[in-house]
C-alpha cells in the first residue's frame, strides 16, 4: 500500500510541474519574440520557485509540532493555491505588465510567472522532498523516490509537445491542469494521512544507521558547486543549439529532458562502477565538444547537435552521480534537497543575469567556460597518468603554443579555395579544424587522469583557439542582449556587411557604400518582393509598414513623400541598421521614416485601420517562430490595418516549418475571396554571388487585380486541409516540413 501511493503521488506531482513550464511558457514566448532567452528566463524563475518549495519543505519537516498538523498545515497550504488559480484568472498570463519596448523584459517575465503560476507551482515543488520524508518514516528508503520524481518531470515535458500540444486548446490545457492539480492535492494529503496514521514512527530511525553529523561548509559548497555546473551547462547547450547549430522549434526540450533523465537514472540505480565508467568517458566528450566549438561546426545537425548533448548528458551524468553518491541518510533528505536547488538557481542566474552583463561584447563565453569547469570534475580514480607528472607545469602552455602554431600553420600549409557548395564548404573545414584542433585536444586528452591539468589544458586550448578566423567572416561588432547575439561581420570576400543572428542571415549590404545602397538577400530587385514593388504603382506605395528591421533592406525601395514604420523587437538591431559605420539603408531612404520598438502584434493593435498600402511581415526567417503573429486573429488584424486596395506580403522562409499552407487556412477562414499568391525564389549562382538569397513569399490582396499584372512565377495558394492556428491553440510540430 505504502510505495503503490506514494510513488505515483511524486510521479504526477512532478508531471504536472513540469507541464505547467511548457504551457505557461508557450503563452509568454510569442510576445518576446520567441527567442531562446525567454524560456532561459522561465527556467531560472521555476528553478527559484522550486528552491522556495525546498526550502519551506525542509522548514516544515522541523517544525517543533506534531507529525498531523504539519500535514494539515500543507494541505492548507494546497487548497489556497487552488482557489489563487481558481480566482487568479487560471493560469493566464498578464501580458500587461511586460513593457513593451524593453531591453532586458527579465523582472517583469518573473513578475508575470509569478502571478500566473506562483502559487500552485511552489505547492507542488514541496512535494517531493516532503513526501519522501512522509516516507522515510516507514523504515524505507526515500531516495529512489526522487527517481520517480524525475522520472514524473521527464514525462510531463515530452508529453506536453507530443500529446497536449496537438490535441488541446490552451483553454482546455489549462482546465485539464487544474482538475489534475486538484487529484494531485487529494492525494498528497492522503499520504500525509496514511504516514500519519502509522504507529511508533517516532521511537525509531527511519533507517538502519547512524545518524550522521551535519553536512560541514566544505561539503555544503560541493553539492552547490555539482548542481550549479549541470545547470549552467543545460541554459548554454540550449542556447547554443537553438541560435548557433539549428534554431528547430521546440529544440529546448531535449537538453531539459536529458538533464532530468540524468537524475532518474543515478537515483534509481548508480553503481560504482558507472561512476567509473562514466568519469571515463566525459573527458573524451569534454574534447569533442571543445573542437565542435573551435570549428564552430553546424551540419550534419544530427552528428553536431549529438556532440552537444552526448557531451552534456555524461556531464550531467558525472555531475548529479557524484551528489548521489555523497546524499546523507535520509534525516538529512530535505536540507540536501535544499542545497540542491541552491546550486541549480545559482547556474540558471549566472546564465541569465551575470553572464549577459559580463559578455555583452563577446557573445556565449559561459558555455566553453563550464566546458573547463566539468574538466575539473571526476570520481575518484586511479593515478595511472601519474608518470606524466613531471611534465604537468609545462604542458598547458606547451599545448598553447602548439596550437597557435597550428592555427597559423595549417591555412599556410593548405591554401583555402572557394567550396563549390555548402557541403563541401563544411567538409573543407571540419578538415581544417580537425588538424588545427584536434591534434592539441588529443594531447590535452593525455592528462585525464589529472583533472587539474586536463580542465587547464582545455582552457588554454579554447583560448588560444577563439583566434582562429572565422568562417563567417571578420566580426565587427557583436551585441548580446535579452532577445540573443547579433553579429555584424565583414564577408570573408570583404564584399559584404552583414547582419547575423546565430546561423541565420538577417540581411546584408554591399560594402563600401557607393551611393545609395541597393537591396539584397531576399528583397533583392529581381526576387518576388522586387517585382512587387514594380507592380504596384506609387500612389499605392505611400505609406507602408514593415515587421521586422534586419538591416533596413526594404528602406531601398522607399520614395520621396512616403512614410514607412519599422517595427522591430529587439533594440540591438535598430541600433546596428541605423549606424552609419556598418549599413547605410537608412540613412540614404528618401521617405519619411519612424521605428516603433516592441512586438509587432502589439504595437500595430494600436494603428488605426485602413493606414498601410502595402504591410510587409518579416518576422518569421529566423526559424524561432513568433506564433502569435500567424494565427486567424493576427492575420485578421493584418488585414484590417490595409487600406481597401492594400496588400499584404509575408516572407515565409523557413528551413523547418512549412509556414505557406498554415497561413492559406487561415486567411481561407478569414475571407474565401482573398487573393493569394506564392513565390519560392531560388537565384542563380550569379545572383548569390551579388548578394541574393532563396525566399519563399506570399502575397495577399482583396482582389487579384490589385497585385498588378499577373506573374507566372506567382503560384495561387489555395486552402488545403488542416488545423489552423489561433490565439488558442497552435502546434510547431504538426507544420513541420516533410522533406526535413
Amino acid at each position: 500500500m505504502v510505495p503503490t501511493l506514494f510513488a505515483p503521488t511524486i510521479f504526477l506531482s512532478a508531471a504536472l510541474s513540469f507541464l505547467v513550464q511548457p504551457m505557461i511558457g508557450k503563452q509568454l514566448l510569442p510576445v518576446l519574440g520567441g527567442t531562446p532567452a525567454v524560456w532561459n528566463s522561465c527556467l531560472v524563475f521555476f528553478q527559484a520557485a522550486l528552491l522556495l518549495g525546498y526550502f519551506l519543505a525542509d522548514r516544515t519537516t522541523r517544525l517543533r509540532m506534531p507529525f498531523r498538523r504539519r500535514v494539515g498545515l500543507h494541505a492548507v497550504l494546497l487548497v489556497a493555491a487552488a482557489l489563487a488559480v481558481v480566482f487568479g484568472d487560471r493560469l493566464k498570463p498578464n501580458e500587461s505588465l511586460i513593457p513593451t519596448d524593453s531591453e532586458t523584459p527579465i523582472l517583469a517575465v518573473m513578475a508575470v510567472l509569478l502571478l500566473a503560476v506562483g502559487a500552485p507551482f511552489l505547492a507542488l515543488s514541496m512535494t517531493a522532498p516532503l513526501l519522501q520524508s512522509w516516507y522515510a518514516r516507514f523504515g524505507r528508503n526515500p531516495y529512489p523516490l526522487y527517481a520517480a520524481s524525475n522520472l514524473g518531470s521527464f514525462t510531463g515535458l515530452l508529453g506536453y509537445p507530443l500529446a497536449i500540444e496537438p490535441n488541446l486548446a490552451v483553454g482546455d490545457q489549462r482546465d485539464y491542469w487544474i482538475a489534475g492539480f486538484a487529484a494531485v492535492s487529494v492525494l498528497i494529503v492522503l499520504c500525509g494521512v496514511v504516514a500519519a496514521g502509522f504507529s511508533s514512527v517516532e521511537e525509531k530511525p527511519a533507517i538502519e544507521q547512524e545518524v550522521a553529523p551535519p553536512p560541514t561548509a566544505g561539503r555544503i559548497a560541493k553539492w552547490v558547486a555539482l548542481a550549479a555546473l549541470p545547470s549552467s551547462l543545460l541554459m548554454s547547450v540550449t542556447t547554443h543549439l537553438t541560435t548557433d547549430i539549428a534554431p528547430v522549434p521546440m529544440l529546448w526540450v531535449l537538453p531539459l529532458g536529458l538533464y532530468l533523465l540524468s537524475f532518474v537514472i543515478v537515483f534509481a540505480n548508480w553503481s560504482d562502477r558507472s561512476r567509473t565508467v562514466v568519469g571515463r568517458l566525459t573527458p573524451m566528450f569534454l574534447c569533442f565538444l571543445a573542437i565542435a566549438l573551435l570549428t564552430r561546426a553546424n551540419t550534419p545537425i544530427v552528428l553536431v547537435a549529438g556532440v552537444h548533448l552526448g557531451a552534456f548528458f555524461f556531464v550531467a551524468l558525472l555531475c548529479h552521480g557524484e551528489l548521489a553518491a555523497h546524499r546523507p541518510p535520509p534525516e538529512g533528505l530535505t536540507g540536501f534537497y535544499l542545497w540542491l536547488s541552491v546550486g541549480g538557481v545559482l547556474g540558471g542566474l549566472a546564465n541569465a543575469f551575470l553572464a549577459p552583463w559580463l559578455f555583452a561584447h563577446a557573445g556565449h563565453l559561459e558555455y566553453p567556460i563550464a566546458i573547463v569547469l566539468a574538466g575539473l570534475v571526476r570520481p575518484p580514480m586511479s593515478a595511472v597518468g601519474a608518470k606524466l607528472k613531471a611534465m604537468d607545469g609545462i604542458w598547458p602552455f606547451a599545448l598553447g603554443a602548439f596550437t597557435a602554431l597550428l592555427v597559423v600553420g595549417v591555412p599556410w600549409l593548405f591554401p583555402v579555395e572557394k567550396p563549390k557548395n555548402e557541403a563541401d564548404e563544411m567538409i573543407d573545414r571540419l578538415v581544417r579544424g580537425g588538424l588545427s584542433f584536434g591534434i592539441p585536444a588529443a594531447f590535452a586528452f593525455a592528462l585525464v587522469w589529472r583533472p587539474v591539468r586536463f580542465a587547464l589544458c582545455l582552457g588554454v586550448l579554447m583560448a588560444v583557439g577563439s583566434f582562429a578566423p572565422n568562417p563567417h567572416g571578420t566580426v565587427l561588432e557583436t551585441h548580446r542582449n535579452y532577445f540573443g547575439t547579433l553579429r555584424v561581420t565583414l564577408s570573408e570576400d570583404a564584399r559584404f556587411h552583414r547582419i547575423v543572428h546565430g546561423t541565420t542571415l538577417h540581411g546584408q549590404q554591399l560594402w563600401p557604400p557607393d551611393g545609395r545602397p541597393e537591396p539584397a538577400t531576399y528583397y533583392h530587385r529581381k526576387g518576388p518582393f522586387g517585382r512587387l514593388m514594380e507592380k504596384l504603382p506609387a500612389e499605392r506605395r505611400r505609406r507602408v509598414g514593415v515587421v521586422g528591421l534586419g538591416c533596413g533592406a526594404t528602406a531601398a525601395y522607399a520614395e520621396s513623400g512616403q512614410r514607412w514604420t519599422f517595427y522591430e523587437i529587439d533594440p540591438a538591431v535598430v541600433r546596428v541598421a541605423e549606424d552609419e559605420r556598418l549599413f547605410t539603408l537608412l540613412s540614404t531612404c528618401p521617405a519619411e521614416r519612424d521605428t516603433v520598438l516592441g512586438d509587432a502584434r502589439r504595437q500595430l493593435h494600436k494603428v488605426p485601420d485602413g493606414e498601410f498600402d502595402l504591410l510587409v511581415l518579416d518576422a518569421f526567417s529566423s526559424d524561432a517562430v513568433p506564433v502569435h503573429l500567424l494565427t486567424r486573429e493576427a492575420l485578421a488584424m493584418d488585414l484590417a490595418k490595409l487600406k481597401p486596395d492594400g496588400v499584404l506580403a509575408l516572407h515565409l522562409s523557413n528551413r523547418y516549418l512549412d509556414l505557406p499552407p498554415l497561413v492559406a487556412r487561415g486567411l481561407n477562414s478569414i475571407d474565401p475571396s482573398l487573393t493569394v499568391k506564392l513565390e519560392n525564389d531560388e537565384p542563380t549562382d550569379e545572383g548569390k554571388r551579388t548578394g541574393q538569397s532563396a525566399s519563399m513569399w506570399v502575397f495577399v490582396a482583396r482582389r487579384p487585380e490589385l497585385l498588378g499584372k499577373d506573374d507566372p512565377r506567382w503560384q495561387t495558394l489555395p486552402p488545403t486541409e488542416g488545423p489552423i492556428w489561433t490565439d488558442d491553440f497552435s502546434n510547431l510540430l504538426g507544420a513541420w516540413r516533410r522533406d526535413e
